[in-house]
């Protein structure tokens, strides 16, 4: 029974038995929103989901985030990359893909940053060159605890750049997991603009009912 259940893969959404070349079944995969959500963060950019954040996508990022199921990082990149082609991004002109940047003690208590993983995920599928572009030195509390108002205090001032040369004139995808108000895409995509990036695209997997 052990053995059993390290190797056996499992749909991130229903949990029935799949496959190893599969990352959800087949069911699931077809029940897949037949639209992405697009929603305009505070900043101005466009961001793109294949999923709203509710029901089985919740417990299967749950499951992502706060269980350590990695995973379930191939499923949502193979969606975002899925949601891109019906959209505006359907001629994949960005240049660099990067994520959210999370700080180093949350990084390692988690063992992974969550938006790095899809993001890397989305770099393979889509043949375009991850780079970690950002970095976060200042601890908060979680996000999804805070009001709106909090979010954008506690979004302000957190990021900075790495290296402005690998950023300028370039088009960027950035990604996140979860989008629920904007104001973290939208702290980070401002740093990325003031290093004279040319434009900033965005994705994560699933965006909130309300916002």
């Amino acid at each position: 029974m052990i053995i059993e259940s390290i190797w056996i893969r499992r749909c991130p959404y229903c949990r029935k038995k799949i496959s190893f070349d599969m990352t959800e079944c087949l069911a699931c995969r077809a029940s897949y929103p037949s639209t992405p959500r697009i929603e305009v963060t505070p900043r101005g950019d466009i961001c793109i989901a294949p999923f709203t954040y509710d029901g089985v996508i919740a417990a299967a990022m749950k499951d992502y985030k706060f269980r350590g199921v990695r995973f379930n990082s191939k499923s949502f990149a193979g969606a975002i990359v899925s949601a891109m082609k019906k959209t505006y991004f359907k001629d994949m002109d960005f240049e660099i893909i990067t994520s959210v940047p999370a700080t180093r003690k949350r990084k390692r208590l988690r063992g992974y940053n969550q938006a790095e993983l899809i993001a890397r995920r989305i770099a393979e599928l889509t043949g375009t060159r991850y780079e970690e572009l950002l970095t976060r030195d200042v601890e908060t509390v979680y996000q999804h605890y805070l009001g709106l108002e909090e979010r954008k205090k506690h979004s302000k001032n957190y990021y900075s750049i790495i290296d402005k040369e690998s950023v300028r004139n370039k088009k960027i995808l950035l990604v996140d997991d979860i989008m629920t108000s904007g104001t973290t895409l939208s702290s980070c995509s401002e740093v990325l603009m003031d290093a004279d990036a040319q434009r900033i695209f965005c994705a994560v997997t699933a965006i909130t009912k309300k916002r």
